[in-house]
């Protein structure tokens, strides 16, 4: 006597027979219950939600980035201040070499940060003005890209009033500056005269002029020699203030003990979070948001997995009893009905894979063939200060996280309805047949 198929070596749990039966059954014809057209559009289904969450939350990601990127360009990523009222050069100095040896900090500067009265031309207002070196300066991107008169290349040179400093174009419109033009920049320190306690204060020139797009920057920074900042705000006096910029802003976190046991004195460490909370806030919830409603999305797109498997397991019955009876087991008929709805799982969640992923890699001539087709562009630069396009940043992490998740739901919507034919009794099943 033959063995049973349930027990024959080709038919191993998930052998070649269970598979082959599987993907049969995908293939029904329409006069079975068109199961291999619902299957087919179950497989768009998926492979549209993946995809559509694939792009979105690379598109999200970018958006995110060019969002610090522009709030906190002009900033640093952390700040350290100490709390020693003496320090000295050599120990900020050393200090500045051992913040930037620690991984994932790109630099690691002194600076000072003081606000305080400007005048130009009769006008008065408030500014925020920052002493950096000059080399420092310059590199900043977000600045030295975005002058609209003048250039960095004498910012902190000169002498008396004609030492040059930057200003942002919110300042320059308010005092009516232009390039070459004096400013009076205040400091909180006094000195004494016959007539009484004087604020004092000092001319600069307006050696640059840039415009980032951002109010507070372009409203009230003024940059400043480090040097000229410290003697005209602190007599000289260095205030203990170093800026961080790391390779990635997200980092402060896991770097903030690192920076701590850099310091080696009592001083205390911020970051760009806590100093624009709003912002930081805003764009976590929104990440939070656009997820929870994807993982939905993906879950809607089960729903024709679960219908094909359903009428699938319907239309199979009789085929379900004649397997029971040469033997196929229960855990074989529940193997097969899963493989056959993980098989549109699978090459939904591959093809949502592919097409999401080559979306994003070549998203500039995506969005080059929108803007000749609409002959408007899709993401104007004046409105959303987005010079290079539309900003994608693929996060492998969270890609394969999709695919996960896209491959879980559908094998969760496949599992009931797999269950349910392999418990079918097979008497019952071929009673009216």
């Amino acid at each position: 006597m033959s063995a049973p198929i349930g027990n024959t070596g080709r038919n191993r749990a998930f052998g070649l027979i269970e598979r082959r039966i599987a993907t049969r059954y995908l293939r029904a014809k329409k006069s079975q219950g068109g199961v291999g057209l619902i299957a087919a559009i179950s497989f768009f289904c998926i492979l549209l939600a993946i995809a559509a969450m694939i792009i979105i939350m690379s598109i999200m990601n970018g958006f995110r980035d060019e969002v610090i990127r522009l709030t906190i360009g002009s900033e640093g990523h952390m700040y350290v201040d100490l709390a020693e009222p003496n320090v000295t050069a050599e120990d900020m100095a050393a200090l500045e070499q051992r913040l930037a040896a620690i991984d994932g900090v790109n630099e690691a500067f002194q600076f000072t940060q003081d606000f305080t009265g400007v005048q130009a031309n009769g006008q008065f207002s408030l500014g925020q003005v920052i002493g950096v070196r000059p080399d420092r300066l310059r590199g900043f991107e977000i600045i030295s890209s975005n002058l609209t008169q003048g250039s960095l290349e004498f910012f902190g040179e000169g002498a008396g009033s004609s030492h040059q400093i930057a200003i942002g174009s919110g300042v320059a419109r308010n005092l009516g500056l232009s390039v070459g033009d004096k400013i009076t920049v205040y400091s909180p320190r006094t000195r004494t005269t016959v007539t009484g306690p004087q604020p004092i204060r000092k001319n600069y020139t307006v050696g640059a002029i840039f415009s980032v797009g951002i109010i507070t920057t372009d409203l009230s920074y003024i940059y400043m020699d480090f040097d000229q900042a410290t003697a005209l705000f602190e007599g000289g006096k260095l205030t203990g203030q170093i800026q961080l910029r790391l390779e990635a802003p997200d980092q402060v976190d896991q770097l903030e003990d690192a920076v701590y046991e850099a310091i080696q004195a009592p001083g205390f460490v911020s970051n760009w979070r806590a100093r624009n909370a709003s912002t930081a806030t805003a764009l976590r919830t929104e990440q939070i948001a656009m997820r929870f409603i994807f993982m939905i999305v993906v879950i809607i797109a089960a729903f024709p997995v679960l219908a094909s498997m359903i009428m699938l397991v319907k239309n199979k019955s009789k085929d379900i009893a004649i397997l029971r009876t040469i033997g196929v087991t229960q855990g074989g008929i529940l193997r097969i009905f899963l493989m056959s709805g993980a098989m549109i799982g699978i090459l939904g969640t591959l093809g949502g894979l592919i097409i999401g992923i080559l979306f994003c890699v070549n998203i500039g001539g995506i969005q080059a063939l929108i803007e000749a087709i609409t002959g408007q562009p899709l993401f104007p630069e004046d409105v959303y200060q987005l010079s290079g396009g539309i900003p994608v940043k693929i996060v492998w992490a969270e890609v394969f996280g999709v695919a996960f998740w896209g491959f879980m739901i559908s094998a969760a919507a496949t599992f009931v309805p797999a269950l349910s034919a392999s418990r079918i009794d097979p008497v019952d099943a071929l009673r009216y047949e």
